[in-house]
Formats: C-alpha cells, sequence, structure tokens
C-alpha cells in the first residue's frame, strides 16, 4: 500500500488495514520534508496522487498492482495495490509458534545467569 500524509484519513485507513493484515503488510508513505525538500512539497503532491480504490483497481492483480507501482508523474497512485489473502501467515506456518510454550522471544534461555553472563562478555 502507499499513503500520502496530506490526506490523513486515507493514511490512516492503509495503516489501520496494514496492522489488521493476516501477515506481512507493507505502506510506503509520501510525507514531503518542509525543511529540506522545496521541489516536492505537499502543494506538488496534493493535485498527483489519486486513491487507487476510487479508480476501481483490483488490489488481486499482482501485474496491475507493479505497473501501477511504477506509475510516477502527473498522476502518482496511492492506496492498496496488492493483497493476497489466500495463503497462510509465516505465523501459521512455523510449527515452532504452535507449541505450549508460545513463540521463541517469551521462552525461557534454559541457562543460568552466570551463563549468560559469560556469553554477554563474549560478544563484547
Amino acid at each position: 500500500a502507499r499513503a500520502f500524509s496530506g490526506k490523513q484519513k486515507h493514511m490512516v485507513e492503509m495503516i489501520k488495514g496494514a496492522i489488521q493484515h493476516k501477515g506481512f503488510a507493507l505502506v510506503d508513505v509520501f510525507s514531503p520534508c518542509v525543511t529540506y525538500n522545496k521541489d516536492n512539497t505537499y502543494q506538488w503532491f496534493n493535485p498527483r496522487v489519486k486513491i487507487l480504490e476510487e479508480q476501481g483497481h483490483d488490489p488481486t492483480d499482482l501485474h496491475k498492482a507493479i505497473e501501477r507501482g511504477y506509475q510516477w508523474g502527473e498522476e502518482i497512485p496511492i492506496g492498496l495495490f496488492w493483497r493476497r489473502t489466500d495463503l497462510p501467515s509465516l505465523e501459521e506456518l512455523e510449527p515452532v509458534l504452535h507449541t505450549s510454550e508460545g513463540p521463541l522471544a517469551f521462552r525461557r534461555l534454559g541457562i543460568s545467569p552466570e551463563q549468560a553472563r559469560r556469553v554477554i562478555q563474549e560478544l563484547l
């Protein structure tokens, strides 16, 4: 997905959708730097950005999504370019996450504090 900070409601929808999406999601946000970028300003972006959802774009068409992703100039598409929901997420596929112990990040290391200190010391 792609969003423009000058269209806040749409940007919030894109970020919210990415958070709620099962699996990996990426949102590219155009947010012009008012200090250093004197060319690509809000006034430059505003007439150019076009919301894909308002143009009837099909987010299941990968080839069209790639084509629209490269589009730049007088028209710059923003919105949901591509989404695939027919595959399981990595969390669903990874068997190590489906044990009673939960994700690796929440498991006990199984080493003593002294062993942990030695490992950290070696890495420093």
